[in-house]
């Protein structure tokens, strides 16, 4: 047989492996053709292993970042001026610049038509209640249901701006605490709620326990629309938030985590917000769920600032209610 194969291969001609199996076959006596049928397997096996080695081929791939921009994320509630965190993001494959992060030397104004306020940066009286500390903070002009607000950015040389209205505040009619299954003194915060009638109405959870939290958090899936509960009535509920900035005065208890206790009294913030607030807050909640993760579709954040820098200006009409300690 290693004959016949050395003449095909002067010959250059290509057979496949079980062709030159039927090649042995037929040039052996009966005893060899049974020994080499026996084997027909493993030489298979061989074969195509060799062809499969001798196909690979390294791959370099070359990682290639994005754009440097200003990110800018501006909000104005009902009853309290507006605040703008800027910052400059930091592209794939580059060493994040923290002497870089903070924008402190922005121009920064909004207006509601009739009154422009120049927002001051708050260094050094940091807000440890805003998600972000160092931010700039107005004085004149002050959140009103119904009315609209223009945000104006000035940083490195260029000019960003947005629009966005505070919607109507919407009450939620109760807020309570309920134990979950199998979890003893642990639960969940739930509401009722029964949202105007009419499409296009968004809103955003977020919650707050006032000797633990510095600040109100968002859980995962806060911003919702109405596009499937129009003018329903209905119960629903959210886990407790996590603050990636809180300062820990205690390890973290594990099977704690996402839920408040039966001791817990509950702060709960429920904001009524327009479309593009809504969309970039559901977006940027996507991309976090997929980061990381080799098997989800990449996912874009979709903000609301023209000029090109990444972010959000949104207007909140807010609503709050307590959930004290179910004993």
């Amino acid at each position: 047989m290693k004959k016949i194969i050395d003449i095909l291969r002067r010959a250059n001609i290509l057979f496949s492996v079980n062709q030159l199996r039927v090649i042995a076959i037929k040039n052996f006596p009966l005893k060899t053709k049974k020994l080499l049928s026996s084997y027909s397997l493993i030489i298979s096996v061989i074969i195509s292993l060799f062809l499969l080695d001798s196909c690979t081929e390294d791959i370099n791939l070359s990682v290639v970042g994005g754009d440097n921009k200003i990110v800018i994320e501006g909000s104005i509630e009902n009853g309290a001026p507006a605040k703008v965190i800027i910052t400059r993001n930091s592209p794939l494959g580059q060493t994040l610049d923290y002497n870089n992060l903070i924008v402190s030397g922005a121009k920064v104004y909004v207006s509601n038509g009739s009154i422009t306020d120049t927002l001051k940066f708050n260094y050094p009286n940091l807000d440890l209640t805003s998600s972000f500390p160092f931010l700039f903070i107005g004085t004149t002009v002050i959140g009103v249901p119904g009315q609209t607000y223009y945000l104006t950015v000035i940083a490195d040389d260029k000019t960003y701006t947005s629009i966005t209205t505070i919607p109507q505040p919407v009450q939620l009619d109760s807020v309570w605490w309920k134990e979950q299954p199998l979890k003893d003194s642990l639960g969940f915060a739930w509401a009722h709620f029964s949202e105007p009638p009419g499409i296009g109405n968004a809103y955003k959870w977020s919650a707050k326990r006032p000797t633990k939290d510095n600040r109100f958090i968002s859980p995962y899936a806060s911003s919702f629309d109405d596009r499937f509960i129009d003018g329903k009535s209905f119960d629903f509920a959210y886990n407790r938030g996590t603050d990636p900035n809180a300062t820990a005065t205690a390890p973290p208890i594990l099977s704690d985590e996402g839920y408040f206790k039966n001791t817990d009294t509950i702060y709960i913030k429920f904001c009524s917000v327009d479309f593009y607030t809504s969309r970039f807050y559901s977006t940027y909640e996507a991309a976090l769920q997929t980061n990381g993760n080799p098997f989800a579709s990449p996912s874009s954040i979709i903000g609301n600032i023209n000029g090109g820098a990444l972010g959000v200006w949104g207007g909140f009409g807010c609503s709050y209610d307590t959930i004290m300690p179910s004993l």
